[in-house]
């Protein structure tokens, strides 16, 4: 009996000996006296036939590949990855911490430089990273310091951290994050060090960015000392929804029209496009504009977030 134009019984014995046996089709090839060619052609009439089934088992606690696949595909990015959500700030937090951690081990490649803002999810990341070989990767902050507020949520010291786990180079920027006047920005921009660094903005491989909504992050933002009640409802008053490295933008992405922006010493928002592979990380369905926005600006290629967020993203029509 034949199909495909192989017999069944030749079929049936490769599948055997490639899928119980766990022997390669070089070994099969050998022992066969058949071109490793014609095996692996034999294989796929298998599975053409229903000979050979292969079943895909999801272990994982919640499905969320399906709603990964939805998201990449309605909104073009490169990838998504989904964690459960909770009621729980500080669990959302981790688990996107632990998530990003595990992308970043997986797509991370000697010589490149990661880029990196600041935050309280961003600073979760380093202790699930798992790693015990030297990396030739080098981290840099994506803006200055932040002020007066938890010194673990500032870019350099994350992206210290990060350069630990990894046990690769930092470098970091010795800078405010944000200046009173644009005058002070240009004195603190022509000294030769602060120059050096931001010649290293333009060669970013991968940029690792929390995605704030300002009203949301209210408190951090005042306990940073650079901003005050007035100027958090200035920015709503103006549109801000979103904030990506100390960066404000509006619902369509745009960035232009916020005077804070040009205060901050940093990378701008047109490097930040300029970065071959973006990464925004956030949770709460609060944040869902604020994620929106980043997308249509095209500033992330690659979405982090939680599960209901996720979801409520997918209802969007625009």
């Amino acid at each position: 009996m034949e199909k495909k134009g192989y017999s069944v019984r030749l079929m049936v014995k490769c599948a055997k000996m490639y899928y119980e046996e766990s022997m390669n089709q070089g070994e099969i090839s050998e022992k066969l006296q058949i071109s490793k060619s014609s095996i692996s052609r034999i294989l796929s009439a298998a599975r053409e036939e229903g000979i050979v089934k292969i079943i895909v088992e999801n272990p994982l606690k919640d499905e969320h590949i399906d709603l990964e696949k939805e998201l990449e595909k309605k909104f073009n990015l490169k990838e998504v990855i989904v964690v459960d959500s909770s009621d729980k700030p500080e669990e959302i937090k981790r688990d996107l911490g632990r998530a990003a951690a595990e992308y970043l081990q997986r797509i991370i490649k000697d010589g490149q430089i990661v880029g990196i803002t600041w935050g309280t999810t961003l600073r979760e990341i380093p202790q699930f990273v798992k790693n015990d070989k030297k990396n030739k990767v080098t981290f840099i902050p994506m803006l200055g310091g932040i002020g007066e507020t938890e010194i673990d949520i500032h870019p350099n010291q994350i992206a210290l951290e990060l350069a630990k786990k990894f046990n690769g180079d930092c470098k970091l920027l010795h800078a405010p994050s944000i200046v009173d006047d644009l005058k002070r920005k240009e004195t603190f921009i022509q000294d030769k060090n602060i120059q050096g660094f931001y010649e290293l903005f333009d060669k970013i491989d991968i940029g690792v960015m929390g995605i704030g909504y300002p009203l949301l992050n209210s408190s951090t933002l005042l306990e940073s000392g650079y901003y005050t009640m007035n100027d958090i409802k200035r920015l709503e008053n103006e549109g801000a929804v979103a904030d990506i490295g100390s960066l404000f933008i509006d619902k369509d992405g745009k960035g232009d029209k916020f005077e804070f922006n040009e205060r901050v010493i940093g990378i701008d928002l047109e490097g930040i496009k300029k970065i071959p592979l973006t990464i925004g990380i956030a949770g709460s369905i609060l944040k869902k504009n604020a994620i929106l926005a980043a997308i249509k600006g095209k500033f992330i290629k690659v979405l982090i977030v939680d599960g209901i967020t996720a979801k409520s993203m997918l209802e969007e029509t625009n």
